[in-house]
């Protein structure tokens, strides 16, 4: 790890930009894991938790730099182990961190508010908190931190695990600022891509995809490198015939087909799958905001309600790739992108299509308005 630097937050920045790639999004993992550590450990006398505050985060952060990596916390007739291991994380991250000065900055504080809002509105760090807190009998805690490292081979950037590593209570995909993306259904079929994408969501697409089908015999679908002029016409072919399919998905897809429960259950489910993936246990944090099961349950009910007034659609979103999205109350929820990409193989460089799912830019705020 580089030696921790001293220097004015303008020369920082400018150090960052031209030495290393300091991503905010790291960042905000460590800075909220620092926060999970503080929710197990801060408690009063009589063991209950304490409230999380922006000192007890920024204790933690100075104690893990300390050289601490576990805290002891008397619990009835033993002791609680909280361990932090963010070692995952790339180093120039941890080295800037490190510094005083940069925690003090109004990004890093900037963290620490929204990782305190998130620690506090997720149910499931609240409800396992208690649990460790109050329980009784002695518990180790892990808190890691993935980063950049692959060593959880997981679709999660921080994880929670209670005695044991291979006992993980919960994972967290961790989105900050202007990231929207938590899943995608990717492979170099486009058919059976739009097919299983759709189909998660409880729409059956096949019969739409008759033009789809012959574009893509028509593409080369191999290329020279990332830049290769041909990929643009292949691009140009197959967005053409996806853009209708998105057209008509809007239509048989909105107004009545809206209105039933189980659509809506199904709407949801889905983006429930493309974030989890396969990991049941696994949570989203985006910012301040966290998605836990009774986010998912506000979202379902929120769609619900909406759509009894007719003010859930589906629309076409004129961007530069094939995009549709779910809005309520005009609000946009969530959206699904056809993304055109190529992937390095021994022969070049070969097509890939890709189902983007993201979050819409309201979808917190309409949330909010269904939480029981």
């Amino acid at each position: 790890m580089k030696e921790p630097i001293d220097l004015p937050f303008e020369n920082f920045r400018n150090y960052l930009n031209e030495e290393v790639t300091f991503n905010l999004g790291h960042a905000y993992e460590f800075v909220l894991a620092a926060a999970m550590v503080a929710r197990f450990t801060d408690r009063f006398d009589d063991g209950t938790p304490q409230p999380l505050t922006r000192d007890a985060v920024e204790d933690v952060m100075l104690k893990y730099f300390g050289g601490y990596r576990a805290w002891e916390v008397e619990e009835g007739d033993g002791l609680d182990v909280i361990e932090f291991d963010g070692t995952g994380l790339p180093p120039e991250v941890l080295s800037a961190l490190s510094n005083p000065s940069v925690r003090r900055t109004k990004e890093v504080q900037t963290l620490v508010t929204t990782a305190i809002e998130a620690v506090n509105k997720n149910g499931t760090l609240k409800k396992l908190s208690d649990d460790v807190i109050t329980n009784g009998k002695p518990d180790v805690v892990d808190v890691v931190c993935g980063g950049t490292s692959g060593q959880m081979k997981t679709k999660s950037d921080v994880d929670v695990f209670v005695n044991g590593r291979e006992n993980r209570k919960a994972g967290f995909s961790v989105k900050y600022g202007g990231v929207k993306q938590v899943g995608q259904f990717a492979g170099s079929d486009a058919v059976k891509n739009m097919q299983l994408g759709f189909k998660s969501f409880g729409m059956d697409v096949n019969s739409m995809l008759g033009d789809l089908k012959k574009a893509v015999a028509n593409i080369v679908g191999v290329y020279q490198s990332r830049t290769d002029p041909i990929i643009a016409k292949d691009k140009q072919i197959i967005f053409s015939a996806v853009s209708p399919v998105f057209t008509k998905i809007s239509k048989k897809y909105g107004g009545n087909w809206l209105n039933k429960e189980n659509n809506i259950k199904a709407l949801t489910n889905g983006l429930l799958v493309a974030a989890r993936g396969r990991e049941e246990d696994l949570e989203i944090i985006k910012s301040g905001f966290s998605f836990d099961k009774k986010t998912f349950e506000a979202l379902s009910r929120g769609l619900l309600e909406t759509s009894k007034t007719g003010d859930v659609e589906w629309k076409v979103m004129p961007t530069g790739n094939p995009t549709i999205g779910l809005y309520a109350n005009n609000m946009l929820v969530f959206s699904i992108r056809f993304r055109y990409d190529a992937d390095k193989k021994r022969e070049g460089y070969t097509v890939r299509f890709r189902l983007l799912v993201e979050l819409g830019r309201d979808i917190v705020s309409f949330i909010d308005q269904y939480r029981g």
